[in-house]
């Protein structure tokens, strides 16, 4: 006699568990990804003063609960002062490593930022990392420092790109006064600092020399030099940049004259000095300027792995923080260390 067994499923079959997912949740990548997450809720929920103690069952254990809180260290966010919470700097942490930071973020705006990170980590993909995102690559290459892991290899021209990039802090922007490392940034403001001089210079011509303000008489101005040395009636007025002037125009009066200076000083004003416009041919010119004067190991005294690595040497042009990054020589190691790529 024929048995049968009828399938009360009706013949509906279960898909095979994929070994590939089990896999990428034990990846060191996915490890560090998640931690990360973990750490930034953590860290918002720190920033909108929440604290659970609702599971614990005494008032003692609250009250430790609490004092514990209160010792952690949120690794997302710290504030500029303990004293007076109006400012915090904002962080890409990683793996136990802070990225970068964006300095001096108004109130207001850090909650945006943290939640601009936590969207920027949600969109990281596990299986495929975007490696041409510089922030990615390097919580990549952390994580493969961190676990022996084989790193991806930096290219010298890795850079931001706002177009096609996501910005892990949403757009935010902190109070950059104070950070000196940004050399196009340096020189952006030398040049606002001079174009402003020059047009109070233009400004007070009409005013006796003996009642000019001290600094009117004894420096002259950069952007603005009279067309003729026995007259200010007409001026050659110059876009000048550490390193000399990129741009020119003879024979101006000086009532235009002014408004030519205010016309470049919009102009400077608008340039985006981490993210500047490099498609725009009079901003590119002032960027190569930048990189050309600042370029280390011109000195006689330097040492040749100081020099740009086009030159032999060991520094290269960071399109992503907009400076030389050089390496350094160690006394203990008796050797010349070669810079981190992709600061």
């Amino acid at each position: 006699m024929t048995t049968h067994k009828t399938d009360p499923f009706g013949n509906i079959k279960g898909e095979e568990i994929k070994k590939e997912k089990e896999d990428a949740d034990l990846d060191p990548f996915v490890i560090d990804l998640n931690d990360a997450k973990g750490a930034l809720e953590k860290s918002i929920d720190a920033w909108d003063g929440k604290i659970d103690v609702k599971n614990k069952t005494s008032l003692l254990d609250r009250v430790r609960a609490r004092e514990n809180a209160k010792k952690w260290k949120p690794p997302f966010f710290e504030y500029v002062n303990e004293f007076d919470r109006e400012y915090a700097d904002i962080h890409l942490y990683w793996s136990g490593k802070v990225l970068r930071s964006i300095k001096n973020v108004p109130r207001k705006s850090v909650r945006v930022a943290l939640v601009g990170l936590r969207s920027f980590l949600q969109q990281i993909n596990k299986v495929k990392p975007d490696l041409s995102h510089p922030d990615i690559l390097k919580c990549y290459n952390i994580t493969a420092q961190a676990y022996g892991t084989e790193p991806h290899p930096v290219p010298i021209d890795l850079a931001f790109d706002p177009e096609h990039h996501l910005d892990p802090f949403a757009g935010v922007r902190g109070d950059e006064r104070m950070n000196k490392s940004n050399q196009f940034r340096n020189d952006l403001n030398k040049a606002l600092e001079e174009i402003n001089f020059s047009i109070d210079f233009l400004n007070q011509l009409n005013v006796p020399h003996y009642r000019r303000e001290f600094r009117f008489k004894k420096r002259k101005s950069k952007c603005a030099i009279p067309s003729s040395h026995n007259s200010n009636s007409h001026f050659d007025i110059h876009l000048w940049w550490p390193g000399g002037a990129t741009h020119s125009v003879q024979n101006v009066s000086a009532n235009r004259a002014v408004i030519a200076l205010a016309s470049a000083r919009k102009f400077l004003e608008d340039i985006d000095p981490q993210f500047p416009d490099l498609q725009d041919e009079m901003i590119n010119v002032l960027y190569e300027q930048t990189k050309k004067t600042k370029k280390p190991g011109q000195k006689s005294n330097d040492k040749h792995e100081l020099k740009p690595i086009d030159e032999g040497g060991l520094s290269y042009w960071s399109k992503i923080t907009h400076r030389w990054v050089k390496g350094h020589y160690s006394k203990s190691k008796a050797q010349f260390l070669p810079p981190e790529k992709g600061l």
